[in-house]
C-alpha cells in the first residue's frame, strides 16, 4: 500500500460519501480554470490545505511537502513561458541578460501570464490532493460505478492501480539485489544493470498479467470486478463548506 492510501483510509473523513468529496473538489478545480484571477489559485490552495489538514487529519508536514515539490515542479514547467531564449537582442521592453551571444529576455506580460498558469494549477492541484488524501481509490471506483461508468473502463483502472504498486515493488526489490552485487559500481555496469531491470520487469509484468487472468477465470469472472458495497456517511454540512468555499472564490475572482 502507498503512503497516499495509508492517508486516505485513515482519514477522518474516510467514510463520507465521495460524492461529497469530489463535488466539492471538482467545483474547485472549474473555478481555477475559468476564472483568470491569481488570487483564486492562492484561495484554492489555503482552502484545500486547510480542509485536508483540519477536516481531513492529514499532519501539516505531510501536506506541506507535498505542496511544495508540486509548486516546485510548476515553477520549472513556466521556465518556457517567463524566458525567450534567442540569438538576437530582444525588443524594446524586454529585460534582458546577455550571456555571450545568447539572449535571456522577458517582460511584465510573460510573468503575469506565468504568474497565472501557476496559480491555476496549484489550485486545481490541490483539490485533487484533498481528494487522494481522504478518499481511497476503491470509493472512488465505487462513485464511478454509481455514476454508470463503463465497468469495463473501471475494470482496466482498477487493475492499472494495481499493477503501478506491484511493479514498483517488483523494481525496488531487483535494484536492492542489483546494487547488493555491484550492479551500479560503474558507469557500464549501471547501464547493463538498468537494461536487464527493464527486460525483468517486462516479463514479470507479463507472467503476473497472465496469473491473474488465470485466477480472475477460476474465480468466475464474466467481466466485471465486483467488490462488496460500502456504507457512506451522509453529512449535510458538506453543502454549506462547499458553499462557502464558492463564494469565497468568486469573490476573489471577481476583484479587479
Amino acid at each position: 500500500m502507498s503512503q497516499i492510501d495509508r492517508y486516505a483510509y485513515t482519514s477522518r473523513i474516510r467514510h463520507l460519501d465521495p460524492a461529497q468529496k469530489t463535488g466539492l473538489a471538482a467545483l474547485v478545480i472549474i473555478l481555477c480554470l475559468i476564472l483568470p484571477r491569481p488570487a483564486v489559485g492562492v484561495g484554492a490552495v489555503l482552502w484545500m490545505g486547510m480542509l485536508t489538514v483540519w477536516w481531513g487529519g492529514i499532519p501539516l508536514p505531510v501536506v506541506g511537502r507535498v505542496l511544495l515539490a508540486e509548486f516546485l515542479f510548476l515553477l520549472l514547467a513556466v521556465v518556457g513561458v517567463v524566458l525567450s531564449f534567442s540569438w538576437e537582442p530582444p525588443p524594446v521592453g524586454f529585460w534582458s541578460l546577455q550571456l555571450g551571444p545568447l539572449w535571456i529576455s522577458t517582460n511584465q506580460g510573460s510573468l503575469a501570464l506565468a504568474g497565472l498558469l501557476v496559480s491555476r494549477a496549484f489550485g486545481a492541484t490541490a483539490a485533487m490532493n484533498f481528494l487522494a488524501l481522504t478518499t481511497p481509490f476503491i470509493d472512488l471506483v465505487d462513485l464511478l460505478r454509481r455514476l454508470r461508468v463503463s465497468p469495463v473502463l473501471i475494470d482496466l483502472m482498477d487493475v492499472m492501480y494495481r499493477f503501478v504498486f506491484v511493479l514498483l515493488d517488483s523494481m525496488g526489490r531487483i535494484a536492492t539485489a542489483q546494487q547488493s552485487r555491484l550492479g551500479y559500481a560503474t558507469r557500464r555496469a549501471a547501464w547493463r544493470s538498468s537494461g536487464l531491470l527493464a527486460s525483468r520487469l517486462f516479463v514479470d509484468a507479463y507472467q503476473r498479467s497472465q496469473r491473474m487472468q488465470t485466477a480472475l477465470a477460476s474465480r468466475g469472472y464474466y467481466g466485471d470486478l465486483r467488490v462488496l458495497p460500502l456504507d457512506y456517511r451522509h453529512d449535510g454540512r458538506v453543502y454549506l463548506l462547499t458553499a462557502a468555499v464558492v463564494v469565497s472564490l468568486l469573490l476573489a475572482g471577481s476583484r479587479a
